[in-house]
């Protein structure tokens, strides 16, 4: 008996091996690239590729799928290598605990059969997806989440088709202003977010006086983002639609 028994009824031995023969990666392990990256896992993916530079810290724990107290202030990557192999002890998985910036999009790419963007900054968002573009690889981006608690008002629709979501605004401005004209598909939420608050232990201190607003987040519509996601790339892998 292995993980994968019940798996395989679904997408049989065939589909089994194409996804122990395939590698994906994922940009960001915060609440939905960490959903994704283990539903990727349980699935059946033999390698993963993941890319943080963060740390699990105490306001993760509330979304962030293996954030407990025995992993505050690990690297997520690690903490994610340690919990893959704890499901499937011979799965693959490259780690990198670079940031994405602008300028070295390009580099930080890794060569995968499909990929999937979960970073939540604007610009390295940005610019991760142009390089993804560039690379004519086979993706699928994760908009906001924050703020929502309603994972049945998520959807799956090209970047230019979307609305309601103000982080789907954001990248589709700065696409623009890069004459990108290119769609892709991404996973939005049709929910209005909650307006983000003032918290005193967020303040910028490298910018005194300035107040950096603090979005609030679920459990829910990110690890059920992770789960689309997941889900989109096995279909894709598989030939599915």
């Amino acid at each position: 008996m292995t993980f994968t028994e019940r798996t395989e009824i679904v997408f049989g031995p065939d589909g089994l091996e194409k996804l122990e023969n395939s590698t994906v990666a994922v940009y960001g392990l915060g609440g939905v690239g960490a959903s994704a990256s283990l539903s990727l896992v349980r699935a059946g993916v033999g390698t993963i590729a993941v890319t943080d530079f963060d740390k699990v810290n105490m306001s993760n724990l509330n979304r962030l799928v293996f954030g407990f107290e025995s992993t505050l202030n690990l690297d997520k990557t690690e903490v994610f290598v340690k919990t893959a192999h704890d499901i499937n002890p011979d799965i693959k998985i490259i780690i990198s605990k670079d940031f994405v910036h602008g300028a070295d999009a390009a580099q930080k790419v890794h060569s995968a059969d499909f990929h999937i963007d979960a970073i939540d900054s604007l610009n390295p968002k940005v610019n991760l997806i142009i390089a993804l573009l560039e690379n004519n690889a086979a993706f699928i981006s994760s908009m906001g989440t924050g703020g929502k608690f309603r994972p049945e008002l998520l959807q799956i629709a090209d970047i230019w088709k979307t609305d309601v979501c103000p982080l789907s605004k954001f990248v589709r401005k700065r696409l623009r202003n890069r004459g990108i004209k290119k769609g892709f598909p991404v996973v939005f939420s049709k929910e209005l977010s909650t307006e983000p608050v003032d918290l005193e232990d967020d303040h910028n201190e490298e910018m005194p006086g300035r107040k950096r607003l603090t979005q609030g987040s679920t459990p829910f519509v990110p690890q059920a983002a992770g789960l689309i996601l997941a889900s989109y790339a096995v279909r894709k892998l598989l030939g599915k639609g």
